[in-house]
């Protein structure tokens, strides 16, 4: 359900690449469209900025969500801007799709409206890794329940080969965090 037949005067054409593993990676080339595209300015976490709350911590649980845009409605009026061209046809898509200008900052309001409000003290989300931290073992099993359940509410996967639960040192953004 992740894309349609489309009937949309919009379209932009695909990219297809091998990986280094060896599988197919499929791209759609936004650049036109996202050339005339009114910019979302809603603002990404700096690294500095995340990293500055996680001092003090014990225990640490990253949660990776599942082909993280995908899970992402777009609103039907926009659908067909997503439009692409394949030698099937034309699709487009339902769900947030790889390339599109604004899917990074849709996707990080997303997170800080399911997070946010409160939970900033135990939460961080920087696009689709999600991070929680906790002083005490019992405190952590609380705040990693609330994150979970407020995830699955909202119809969010995780996907459990790439999280780490409660460990006491983890790698985020590049550098690994630790209690000194």
């Amino acid at each position: 359900n992740q894309i349609r037949p489309s009937i949309s005067p919009w379209s932009s054409p695909v990219i297809i690449h091998k990986k280094k593993d060896g599988s197919i990676c499929f791209l759609v080339d936004y650049r036109k469209l996202n050339s005339v595209t009114k910019k979302d300015s809603f603002p990404q976490p700096t690294t500095k900025e995340l990293l500055h709350r996680l001092g003090g911590h014990c225990f640490y649980s990253k949660l990776d969500l599942k082909s993280g845009y995908f899970q992402i409605p777009i609103r039907e009026a926009d659908k067909e801007k997503t439009a692409f061209i394949t030698q099937d046809g034309l699709w487009e898509f339902n769900v947030l799709p790889q390339g599109i200008m604004n899917g990074p900052p849709t996707f990080q309001r997303t997170m800080h409206n399911l997070l946010g409000y409160g939970r900033w003290d135990y939460v961080m989300a920087y696009l689709d890794d999600i991070l929680s931290f906790s002083r005490t073992f019992d405190e952590h099993v609380k705040h990693l329940t609330e994150i979970l359940s407020i995830l699955a509410e909202a119809n969010f996967q995780v996907n459990p080969d790439k999280c780490f639960i409660a460990v006491q040192e983890i790698d985020f953004l590049d550098h690994t965090i630790k209690q000194h």
